[in-house]
């Protein structure tokens, strides 16, 4: 029995809506691509939902759109995926990295104030593996210090601050359609807002800058290019994407349900281990599980890469949360950073587990995973 990190739900529905957009040879961003921002819309209560190339970009334009640039700094937290320090880089700002709180893996929001500086302008929070952070001090501290708020919800989809979705909690937040998301369209990438003169900038920029969007002028049935005010970029979703995308956003609710389903049975057969440490969920945010991550306690007598290797052998596919990535090549050339600067960040790298999960996953799967693991130790 060969189990992967995770699956995506596909069925017919994907098939169908890609014919759909192959018959009508409008394959570029267009209806469909629309009709899956109305929909992730509507599920969300995001006022304004802008579909992109990926969450990537999705944060590039954000920075952009808010203004950040050149000298400014973004604080970040130490441990994520490296696209989002990556972002700051690109509009020339400096990421400053804040460590993690280790039961929940996001920012420690009480280490945040003192690496605000006079440059400082926007923090980025990142809810981690579908766990929301602590927004609340968070945005108590821009408020305070004049601060943008750009929420990284990249493996966020149907996660939920104290009810609210996130990804409109500040200013503004990206999303990831990656394949190891709730749902995927390949790549792809959506950001939310609930500020108009945002989203419009946003839908500008992701396409080149211009005025009005090949759809808007299909509508017109205008002959002429569109005026291009500001520099923009290619960043957007194809409409084979968009349709993928829409199949995916009708069934979204039962893939979070199935996963959160398999996280429970998880929490159970892992609850009290003595070398293995359970996802933490506070009161303030639900879990979307876009990964099951455990944390492999001091006390074990095996390493995670010795876990690792071990369930590989069974043919179960597993990886390490994310990274530290102040301690990646070009952080470390570029700021000469040292483990002992973010030491949760460092054990969380270290010693972090994503066991595999995904809503169509079986019972005996799941209990392969289980019964491989509990017979390491």
């Amino acid at each position: 029995m060969k189990i992967n990190i995770t699956e995506p739900v596909f069925d017919n529905e994907e098939i169908k809506l890609v014919q759909e957009v192959l018959d009508s040879h409008w394959v570029v961003q267009g209806p469909k691509v629309a009709e899956f921002e109305r929909l992730i819309s509507e599920f969300s209560s995001s006022p304004y939902a802008v579909a992109v190339s990926n969450c990537t970009t999705g944060l590039h334009l954000s920075l952009i759109a808010l203004g950040i640039g050149e000298g400014d700094e973004v604080i970040v937290p130490a441990f994520t995926f490296v696209a989002s320090a990556n972002a700051c880089l690109y509009v020339g700002a400096k990421p400053v990295f804040v460590d993690i709180d280790l039961d929940t893996f996001n920012i420690d929001v009480t280490k945040i104030e003192a690496a605000i500086t006079d440059k400082t302008k926007a923090i980025m929070p990142v809810h981690l593996f579908g766990l929301a952070a602590d927004m609340d001090p968070i945005l108590e501290l821009a408020k305070k210090h004049n601060l943008k708020v750009i929420e990284d919800a990249a493996c966020a989809m149907g996660t939920r601050y104290k009810g609210t979705h996130v990804g409109f909690i500040g200013e503004m937040g990206a999303f990831s359609f990656h394949p190891r998301k709730a749902i995927t369209t390949g790549e792809g990438g959506m950001v939310f807002t609930s500020n108009k003169e945002l989203a419009m900038k946003t839908k500008s920029l992701r396409d080149h800058g211009a005025a009005v969007s090949d759809l808007e002028r299909h509508g017109d049935k205008s002959h002429t290019l569109p005026a291009y005010e500001d520099l923009g970029y290619n960043y957007r979703m194809t409409d084979i994407q968009g349709a993928i995308g829409v199949a995916q956003a009708h069934k979204l609710q039962s893939i979070l349900d199935g996963r959160i389903n398999r996280a429970k049975k998880y929490d159970e057969a892992f609850k009290d281990y003595p070398y293995l440490k359970t996802p933490t969920v506070p009161a303030y945010s639900n879990h979307a599980y876009q990964s099951y991550v455990l944390l492999v306690k001091e006390n074990s007598p095996l390493s995670r890469d010795e876990i690792s290797k071990k369930l590989a052998e069974k043919d179960i596919m597993t990886r390490q949360g994310t990274q530290n990535v102040p301690m990646l090549g070009l952080y470390v050339k570029k700021y000469s950073f040292k483990e002992s600067d973010f030491p949760n960040s460092a054990y969380a790298e270290k010693n972090t587990l994503t066991i595999p999960l995904y809503a169509s996953m079986t019972d005996e799967e799941q209990n392969y995973v289980v019964e491989n693991i509990k017979e390491l130790f």
